[in-house]
């Protein structure tokens, strides 16, 4: 993310409007957001069919922290789309009169639209019952996934209805995404299933991912 230019994401409202969610990076604490409005800068001149916005940065005197900072704006019940004659949003990070940076979006309607699977990896998946003593025995299986941003929960529930081999356990990979803006950062993350008193006696498990592909695992044991 360059500095000063924000980063900038539509989601459709439940009436039809739109929310325009912003974040711009800055180059230090000192920087803080004031609230966004519809607007065009002095001297800037844009096409009809765009909606301008307007993203105001403060910057306080004194001591600041000397590390990026993000600075996050929203605007919200925006009549935007071909029906409105708005088919772009440029939005402008001003301070005073002063543009700082701009970026712009085409305006596009999610709803009634299939959402498709996140694509991912997952690697590093292992089954295993625990048998060391003192006991009771355990059972186990983690994995590692790989998401595009750390902006995800994820977790294996256990699949019902389970299949017809009461030796294979199935397990479901659950990824939801979190509210907000996230950044684009590959990330890594660890799941795990855990049987604290394992009472079962399977011998494979079969990872189901969101796209429909499986993982099949051998269960080890461990004495």
């Amino acid at each position: 993310m360059e500095m000063f230019q924000p980063n900038l994401l539509l989601a459709t409202e439940p009436d039809g409007e739109f929310t325009l969610h912003s974040v711009t990076l800055t180059p230090n604490s000192c920087y803080s957001a004031g609230r966004a409005e519809p607007g065009v800068p002095p001297s800037v001149r844009l096409l009809p069919e765009v909606f301008s916005v307007l993203l105001p940065v403060r910057v306080r005197r004194g001591p600041c922290l000397m590390v990026l900072t993000p600075v996050r704006h929203r605007l919200r019940n925006l009549r935007l789309g071909a029906p409105h004659g708005k088919t772009t949003v440029t939005a402008f990070v001003m301070n005073g009169m002063q543009v700082l940076g701009s970026a712009s979006i085409p305006v596009v309607s999610t709803q009634g639209c299939p959402k498709e699977p996140l694509p991912l990896d997952t690697s590093d998946w292992y089954a295993w019952v625990n048998r060391m003593p003192p006991g009771p025995a355990s059972f186990h299986v983690t994995g590692t996934v790989t998401l595009p941003s750390p902006g995800y929960d994820v977790q294996l529930e256990y699949a019902s209805p389970q299949g017809i081999n009461p030796a294979e356990l199935i397990l479901e990979l659950r990824v939801a995404k979190r509210p907000g803006l996230w950044p684009q950062v590959v990330t890594n993350v660890t799941v795990r299933y855990d049987v604290p008193d394992y009472q079962a006696a399977y011998e494979t498990v079969l990872v189901r991912l969101p796209a429909g592909d499986g993982i099949q695992l051998e269960v080890e044991e461990v004495f």
